[in-house]
């Protein structure tokens, strides 16, 4: 395997904390799964999770290089499998995208702090 593309992205999470606010549930559905939100809006610091699944979301947008392909934002979902391991899974025209790039893995590692949420993403094909 070798490396098709990397993305990193980072956030502040007062940012996403306001478009949530301005923006409610129709920013919620348009970015964000159904679990993705139930699993957020559960924990101690929905705006610091939805940041850093934001960022995630970015930055596999950018390693799977798939912009102008119609991929839409909940076609991505982020969750946590074991413990605090985040997992990255496609759907739609991600899922088509990355197939089309023949990408086999996608890898991801994520950082948050009271402030910002940071993600990057290494597209292996």
């Amino acid at each position: 395997m070798s490396i098709f593309a990397t993305g990193t992205e980072i956030v502040e999470t007062v940012r996403i904390a306001k478009m949530i606010e301005t923006h409610g549930e129709q920013f919620l559905e348009r970015v964000y799964t159904a679990d993705e939100i139930e699993y957020c809006v559960q924990t101690a610091d929905a705006p610091g999770h939805f940041a850093t699944r934001w960022a995630a979301k970015e930055a596999v947008m950018k390693a799977l290089q798939c912009r102008r392909r119609g991929v839409r934002w909940n076609e991505i979902e982020i969750i946590v499998r074991s413990g605090s391991k985040h997992e990255i899974v496609l759907s739609g025209n991600a899922l088509q995208c990355a197939s089309e790039n023949e990408i086999e893995r996608l890898h991801l590692s994520v950082s948050a702090c009271r402030t910002h949420a940071v993600a990057h993403v290494i597209a292996e094909s």
